[in-house]
């Protein structure tokens, strides 16, 4: 095989790759528990279901502490929800101060409270 054609072939296969790396990209990731996620998942995209339990502002972003039945975990987002809310949270997994949060990318309000009717 002389250089030019091995030239041709590492780009059109560099090339394919990127393309499947796009499109495996975006597939949304399946539902974790809390209790699931590891150190070894960080910088990995996660979907979680589960209660606020707490909010705190920060000024410029807020802190969710939400709660699903394996456990709970921080979660960072630019949009606050009320207390007591089901969530469905997709977002990055990171560690701050040797801690698991999720920076959340979308926030689906599932369920308020205060929106129950009986």
């Amino acid at each position: 095989m002389n250089e030019k054609s091995l030239l041709i072939l590492s780009l059109a296969l560099s090339i394919f790759g990127i393309i499947l790396l796009f499109y495996l990209s975006s597939f949304p990731p399946s539902q974790s528990k809390i209790s699931e996620l590891e150190s070894r998942m960080i910088n990995s995209r996660v979907k979680i279901f589960g209660q606020l339990i707490q909010i705190s502002n920060q000024k410029t972003f807020f802190i969710m502490k939400i709660k699903d039945s394996t456990g709970t975990i921080e979660v960072t987002t630019e949009k606050p929800f009320p207390i007591n809310s089901t969530l469905e949270i997709t977002g990055k997994i990171q560690e701050y101060k040797n801690k698991k949060q999720i920076n959340a990318e979308k926030i689906v309000l599932l369920f308020t409270p205060s929106s129950y009717t009986q």
